[in-house]
Parts: C-alpha cells; structure tokens; sequence
C-alpha cells in the first residue's frame, strides 16, 4: 500500500485540498490481486488504490466512458505476420497507465484521504483542520476505478502512436502500422499491453525507443500475452494455450 502511494504522490495524481462545501466526494478501496504467469506461477503481489466508481454521478465527475479493445483475432494475425517476416513477435507492458493521462478539466474529482495515507499534524494545522477526514484529494490526474479512466488512457496511447506515424487500422481501433522505406512495424494495443512485429528488426528497436516517453516495460519476445501462454515452435509456428486457466476450470 505504501509503494503505492508513493508511486500515485511521485506522479502528481492529486493534491490534498479543503473540500469545496457540497461537493461530491467519491471513497476508494484497496485491491489486492496476485498476478500468475501463463503457467499459474505467482509473478508479483500488487495492492492498487481504486476509485469507487459506483459513486460516481454523470455530468458531475465523469461523461463519456467508452473505450476499444484489441479483437483476439488481431492478435492472431500479429502472431502470424511475426513467422512470416521472421521477427518474433514482442510483448510490452506499460505499469500505471492509467494515472500517466490528465483527467478532463471540466470535471473536477474529489476523493476521501484513503485508508494508509497519514496526513502529518503540521500539515493538519496549515489546512486549519484536526482530522484528515475534513480533507480530500482533489484529482489532476486519472485513477483507477474511474469510470472514464479506460476511454482517457486509450486516447492518450491512440495519440502517442499517432504521433510516432503510426496509422490506425479500419477494421480494428487497436491495431497500428507504420510504413516506412518498404518495411512495415505493426503494433496492438490490449489496454496497457502492447504486442508489437515488424518486417524488419530495426523497426522494432525504433518502436521501442519511441514508446520511452510512456515508460513501456519491455518484456522481450511474446511469452505470456492476456493470460495466454504463447510458445514459438522452431521459430517458425506460434501455439496458443491456457493450461493455468484450464487447470482453474477443472479444480
């Protein structure tokens, strides 16, 4: 919880503010999730501050909440270009995505202190109150649990690529390509995953580099990808399976 905490505060977030009187302020819970590899292995423990969203009021602290995902299908055809130019298909994750984008600025959101955060006396005294919950947290950026913290996330990766001269396909929102000197990179989106090939493997690297402004956790080559475990047979078959999630179904 406190790691967490740090990473929201280190990301400006929020601002601990005096409540304007009347003001609707939404509670938050803490979630804790254990997150598994393909094979149903432990990868890390996580604790993330949510919004609670339940609570939220439309017109007041959110609007338009609909955000596209990328089809399995497109996945599949990423997987299929990658053994047809014989670039293996890689896998990048980007970690706190949804609090890297700016919430709306019509909107204003206002959050409880939430459960481990410690307001010191002396900045008790500067707000003229005694008890942090005469205090909230007025937000600056998007949070999870928000309900239009999906659809402001996709906007901001859709313009980053866009940005870098990528292209959105018209069959899939998530899909992207960049044609440059005859070669091609192709990049999908699955919310804050990134599966990424290219005709050439210098396109791949330039990829890469150009996502640095997001701070893309490079995975290496495609091992695990939507809780799919993705296995490159003699660098020329990619085979799908889901043996943690069968092993789940059945036990």
């Amino acid at each position: 919880m406190s790691e967490e905490l740090k990473a929201l505060e280190e990301n400006g977030v929020w601002t601990i503010v005096t409540p304007p009187e009347n003001s609707h302020v939404l509670h938050t819970i803490w979630v804790s999730k254990t997150k598994s590899d393909a094979d149903g292995g432990i990868e890390r423990f996580k604790a993330r501050l949510v919004a609670c969203g339940n609570e939220k009021l439309f017109g007041v602290d959110y609007g338009l909440t609909f955000a596209s995902l990328m089809d399995l299908s497109t996945v599949k055809v990423i997987l299929v270009l990658a053994m047809r130019w014989g670039v293996p298909a890689r896998h990048g994750d980007i970690p706190n995505a949804y609090v890297k984008v700016d919430k709306e600025e019509h909107l204003e959101i206002y959050l409880a202190i939430p459960q481990g955060m410690d307001i010191p006396v002396n900045a008790l005294k500067e707000f003229g109150v005694n008890d942090k919950s005469k205090l909230a947290l007025r937000l600056k950026k998007s949070l999870y649990g928000l309900k239009q913290a999906g659809r402001l996330w996709s906007q901001l990766l859709h313009a980053k690529l866009e940005e870098a001269g990528f292209t959105r396909c018209g069959t899939d929102m998530c899909l992207f390509f960049l044609r440059q000197n005859g070669d091609v990179t192709v990049a999908g989106v699955y919310v804050d995953d990134l599966l990424v090939t290219a005709s050439n493997p210098e396109m791949m690297e330039a990829f890469c580099k150009s996502m640095n402004i997001l701070s893309v956790k490079e995975l290496g080559e495609v091992r695990n990808f939507l809780g799919m475990r993705v296995i490159l047979d003699n660098a020329e078959n990619y085979t799908l399976d889901q043996p943690a999630a069968i092993e789940e179904m059945i036990t």
